[in-house]
């Protein structure tokens, strides 16, 4: 049987709203660029997701037009993001839970009722954020 959902959660030592603006403003930063990791790899410049509600998720490919993969339908930072899929049939909630040592970012991606596309790919790419927003040693923070 396929499955119509994926569940990743991961925890950052940097408070919620720290959290919410690395994973959406600075996705381009910590989204690993690679063969398999954007839907036109041979193509691809990067990642953005357009701010607050009506936003979309892009995928930049140079020399041809933005690909849009979702769009955004619940913005609040630092608490809650949620997506809903254009290159497939899903939905996307991201939530920002505080916790004594930072943020909890828990992704729970699904098919929608009827839907037959779903590329379930956040158990996969979440934990690249941890080392972008995580104090280390080599950077000084």
């Amino acid at each position: 049987m396929r499955s119509t959902s994926a569940r990743a959660e991961i925890e950052v030592a940097v408070d919620p709203l720290h959290a919410f603006t690395a994973f959406t403003a600075e996705i381009d930063q910590w989204w690993v660029p690679g063969p398999i990791n954007y839907f036109r790899a041979d193509v691809a410049t990067g990642m953005e997701i357009e701010p607050g509600l009506g936003g979309r998720v892009l995928e930049h490919r140079d020399p041809h037009p933005a690909l849009v993969i979702a769009e955004v339908i619940d913005w609040q930072p630092g608490r809650l993001l949620k997506l809903r899929g254009i290159v497939d049939d899903t939905e996307t909630e991201i939530r920002f839970d505080p916790t004594v040592a930072g943020t909890r970012i828990r992704v729970h991606q699904y098919l929608l009722p009827g839907g037959t596309e779903a590329f379930l790919f956040w158990p996969n790419v979440l934990g690249w954020l941890i080392p972008y927003v995580e104090p280390s040693p080599s950077k000084g923070k």
